[in-house]
């Protein structure tokens, strides 16, 4: 009779178990005994495995990365690919062997260096600010701008009150005693907004309110002025509404995001009837960033009228953004109206899935459905995406539906929605794409479905 189903696909199980083993071996071996291109390609590879998640790799991986010639390789084209790809992940274990690197960066490599600074800037450990800033004091030129961004991540990342502080205090003083170059003087702007110190707050102001420094600088301090969020500063960014220049306009319409009050609700508002396109997407960003009921009719409004594309994908973000009743009702009519522009209907069918998949997902298959009869292959192919990547135990049936008589696009939709759902009741239809005869994309995705199962 052959074996029941529980033992197949326990055996399958087994068999992809015994494959992964292998190739977690071969990992370990590369790492090892490979040369270093061997390990090159094995971490750039490792890069693109979104799945990956190897404890046992990672500490050989740490240990190639030990600075005692006796212990380790110091093949620097191998450290610097492993610092970058834990400080990708944000994978701890390396701290101690990027701040030596970083502290003898006369001797070392400028790559591995760069690496090592990248990664302390994203661990951000407690010794970090202080090595950083001898970097910074050395005035090694290639490596002030990635120091001075780091350095702001550091203060960021857990540097509170007078830390943050004496950073704040560092930053300013290079740029008004030290010079670190017009190259960089937007940088350290930027790693002012990251230490969150309101004693950069004044020296922020000063630059935005000053019509001689350049739009790029101005730009740089309300963005930073954002990020510190300090009311001192409102004025400031109220003022730099009126600027000629577009571009500051635009900034300081995206810095009002985090300030409450009816004033930056008002300023917000205002520019929804600016001519500038880009002004008017920053308003609806913002206002979707505060979750401002009052612009809902203007973030209506823009969605079906705007000429811009960037405005009016900003105003349904935006309404999914603040995700109210009036918002949701906004939504609902700008997926239903035929007239609209397909990415706009399928932008607010996107919105309202996120927001409550269960209550429109039967909707937006029937909008689908219908797309599908009316040959709008555009908007049929946007619906099929955004069910492919929602969460519902309602789409079962669609997946079931597809794997039965869907096209080889459509099985490959449903192979997502059991991804994303975990559908295991359909793990046998899952199993019948992997024969190559389906097509070797489609089996190859069906056989990783199956593993994450």
């Amino acid at each position: 009779m052959g074996m029941k189903l529980p033992a197949i696909v326990s055996l399958f199980f087994l068999i992809a178990a015994g494959a992964w083993a292998d190739e977690a071996q071969e990992r370990l071996d590369v790492i090892r005994y490979g040369t270093e291109t061997e390990i090159a390609v094995l971490i750039e590879s490792l890069k693109k495995d979104t799945a990956y998640a190897d404890d046992a790799l990672d500490a050989e991986l740490i240990r190639l990365c030990r600075t005692r010639p006796d212990q380790a390789t110091q093949n620097k084209r191998i450290v610097t690919g492993v610092l970058s790809f834990f400080g990708e992940r944000g994978k701890g274990g390396l701290e101690d062997a990027a701040l030596a690197i970083i502290a003898n960066h006369a001797n070392e490599a400028q790559d591995t260096v760069a690496s090592a600074i990248d990664y302390v800037g994203k661990l951000k450990p407690p010794k970090a600010a202080a090595v950083l800033q001898e970097v910074i004091n050395d005035g090694a030129s290639d490596l002030l701008g990635p120091a001075i961004r780091a350095l702001g991540n550091v203060a960021e990342g857990g540097t509170r009150g007078s830390a943050a502080d004496e950073i704040a205090d560092f930053l300013i003083d290079l740029y008004t005693s030290r010079d670190p170059g017009a190259g960089n003087n937007g940088t350290l702007l930027s790693a002012l907004g990251e230490t969150k110190s309101k004693k950069a707050v004044p020296f922020l102001v000063d630059i935005v309110k000053d019509g001689e420094q350049s739009a790029s600088l101005r730009i740089a301090a309300l963005e930073a002025l954002s990020k510190i969020g300090d009311g001192a500063a409102l004025d400031a960014i109220l003022g730099a509404l009126s600027a000629p220049e577009p571009t500051v306009r635009t900034a300081a319409v995206a810095a009002l995001s985090p300030f409450s009050g009816q004033q930056a609700d008002d300023a917000i508002i205002g520019n929804f009837r600016d001519s500038v396109f880009r002004i008017r997407a920053a308003a609806a960003k913002a206002a979707g960033e505060r979750k401002l009921a009052a612009a809902i009719p203007y973030l209506k409004y823009r969605a079906e009228k705007d000429e811009a594309r960037i405005v009016r994908e900003e105003s349904v973000r935006a309404l999914g953004a603040i995700g109210n009743n009036a918002a949701y009702s906004a939504l609902e009519n700008l997926f239903s109206e035929p007239k609209n522009p397909d990415y706009v209907r399928i932008m607010a069918a996107e919105m309202l899935l996120n927001n409550n998949t269960d209550a429109y997902v039967q909707r937006v298959i029937d909008a689908m459905d219908d797309a599908q009869k009316t040959r709008k292959t555009s908007l049929y192919n946007g619906f099929l995406r955004i069910l492919s990547n929602a969460k519902s135990g309602k789409l079962a049936s669609l997946a079931e539906r597809f794997f039965t008589s869907g096209s080889a696009v459509e099985k490959s939709a449903a192979l997502d929605i059991v991804r994303n759902n975990r559908f295991t009741s359909l793990t046998e239809a899952v199993r019948n794409l992997t024969d190559k005869k389906n097509g070797a994309a489609l089996a190859a995705k069906a056989q990783a479905v199956l593993e994450k199962l």
